[in-house]
């Protein structure tokens, strides 16, 4: 007997002059009209991340945080990590855990209690500091050519005129109607009349328009240390939350000029440092650098047990050492470090399936590891995330991920906007490498990559997913850098995911490689068959192919789109 499986494709477009791929029609249309505009790749990346921010309203916005790679033609550009961070009031033990683990899924050996009433996930407890304005707002300044005003412009115009629901938020919305109904405010702009809206209904955020207008006009202060800011931390604070105006007012987002760097097979490859996971998707390519992966042939055994066990490597080092550096001490570049990663590579068996320890990175780093250094922290879970991509004539690119990590459903009154529950990202429990601090960064999983060469940005690269980026950015970059794949055909390809334990196996992968693979000790299991539940990420993203850019769009979950000219 033989059920068959469902073929993923999507079209491939080419434009001279400049591309968007993001995750709703309408924002890559709008990122697209700034490039016409004489706009560049940072210009139209700014004015889509604030209209996905309207259009996607769950998953990203002003309520959150992100981080962005940006490679101008010639060499220049960096990074800006403007993740979400834990309030001043923070601590290790503030949140209440009950007696069970959450055990779930493919990193059974590194989790951590469950909180009660989702305290550190629901409601204005889970709030974070958001990072989004900072860190748009800086790119701006750094690199773009237009203003504030004009950036958030047509998001103002999607807020306050409303738009048909994507049939994506719209079942999200509902099958969160629990936690949207607890809330005033929220209930008033994301409910109509207490039931959930339907796809294609008309969704309108007035609220939502009136904060991003008074950002246009007064800057980032606005959200910082102006009005917006205040209305936030007063309803926080008088809802038993931890978040305070003087939270907005320390927060800085980290600027780069010199990314996070390696190379894998001769290209440059730039990503965000710090506890997003470049450090772990580098880890990871540096690992695959030591396997003729092209001699292998794709989708062979081999080829996949190797993606394998890459994989897993780095995911355990990731839960071993990764939280904030500034808290913790470790030095994260060193994981992204080409020795480092042969030292790992030697400890993979081609015949067998391993499971692994985390390794000794401290002799790379030129440091001894500290005394009382703290204990493996743990998967975090993540179910929201958006990923855009840009590219214009003059040859620059930008990768920018932005998130609320889930959502908290909390909308304040007066602001309009939904809030991050970015304190569900760091383990509740203390004495950890990821435990919760004040003012701490926690690990989260957006990966904007771009490789270059002599220069010239040649791919630049991200997802959604939560946990599954990382691995599905790596898969991606193999695909089309070791077999030559175009983008589109690279995205398109049947995925592993895996962390620490069980991989998840696309079933497309063959009868026969999955036999090898069980044979060689692996134990996996294949993805729930809606393709609404799909639990490969998606990743998207633009190549350069000669004088042309190319797109390659992930068709599933959040439908994604390329639009170039």
């Amino acid at each position: 007997m033989r059920t068959s499986s469902p073929i993923y494709r999507h079209e491939e477009i080419s434009a001279e002059s400049g591309m968007v791929v993001a995750q709703h029609q309408d924002a890559a249309r709008i990122g697209a009209t700034v490039l016409e505009r004489g706009g560049n790749a940072v210009d139209a990346a700014v004015t889509t991340a604030f209209a996905v921010g309207v259009l996607l309203p769950i998953w990203n916005g002003i309520g959150g945080g992100g981080v962005m790679t940006v490679h101008l033609d010639g060499g220049g550009g960096g990074t800006i990590d403007f993740g979400m961070q834990a309030p001043r009031l923070a601590r290790a033990d503030m949140y209440e855990l009950e007696d069970e683990l959450d055990v779930s899924g493919p990193s059974r050996r590194y989790s951590w209690p469950k909180v009660k009433a989702n305290a550190s996930t629901q409601g204005y407890t889970s709030i974070a500091i958001p990072g989004t304005v900072a860190g748009l707002a800086t790119a701006l300044e750094k690199w773009g050519t237009i203003d504030l005003g004009q950036a958030v412009g047509p998001a103002v115009k999607l807020a306050r005129e409303g738009f048909p629901l994507s049939r994506t938020v719209a079942l999200a919305m509902a099958e969160r109607h629990g936690l949207l109904s607890r809330f005033a405010a929220t209930t008033e702009t994301y409910l109509r009349n207490g039931s959930p809206f339907s796809a294609g209904a008309h969704f309108v955020q007035h609220e939502h328009a009136e904060t991003l207008e008074r950002l246009g006009r007064n800057g980032a202060a606005e959200m910082y240390s102006g009005e917006t800011g205040a209305r936030i931390a007063e309803d926080v604070e008088k809802n038993g939350g931890y978040l305070r105006l003087s939270d907005f007012a320390q927060y800085r987002p980290i600027i780069s000029d010199r990314p996070l760097a390696t190379t894998y097979r001769g290209l440059g490859v730039s990503g965000v440092a710090g506890p997003c996971a470049g450090p772990t998707a580098f880890e990871i390519l540096n690992v695959l650098s030591q396997f003729d992966l092209a001699g292998m042939g794709h989708g062979s055994a081999d080829f996949f047990h190797t993606v394998i066990e890459a994989v897993k490597l780095a995911a355990v080092d990731r839960f071993s050492f990764m939280g904030d550096p500034a808290i913790n001490g470790f030095p994260i570049g060193v994981l992204a470090d080409r020795e480092y990663a042969s030292s790992r590579a030697g400890e993979m068996d081609p015949a067998s399936s391993s499971e692994f320890g985390p390794g000794n990175p401290w002799p790379f780093a030129g440091v001894d590891r500290p005394p009382g250094f703290p204990s493996q922290a743990g998967s975090a879970p993540d179910s929201g995330t958006t990923h855009l991509t840009t590219a214009d004539k003059g040859g620059n690119m930008v990768a920018l991920t932005q998130t609320n990590l889930a959502f908290s459903g909390v909308v304040n009154p007066g602001v309009g906007v939904m809030m991050n529950n970015a304190m569900g990202w760091s383990n509740p429990k203390p004495g950890t490498v990821n435990s919760i601090g004040p003012f701490a960064r926690a690990l989260n999983n957006m990966t904007p990559i771009i490789l270059h060469e002599n220069g010239r940005a040649v791919m630049a690269v991200g997802g959604s997913g939560g946990r599954r980026i990382w691995p599905a950015v790596v898969q991606v970059i193999v695909n089309h850098v070791d077999f030559g794949m175009s983008l589109q055909q690279a995205v398109e390809q049947p995925r592993i995911h895996v962390e620490s334990d069980d991989s998840v196996v696309d079933p497309r992968i063959g009868d026969d490689v999955l036999s090898e693979l069980k044979r060689r000790g692996h134990s996996y299991a294949f993805p729930p068959s809606e393709f609404t539940l799909w639990p490969f990420s998606e990743p998207n993203g633009i190549i350069r192919d000669g004088n042309l850019w190319k797109s390659g769009v992930t068709p599933l979950t959040k439908p994604t789109h390329a639009v170039g000219f």
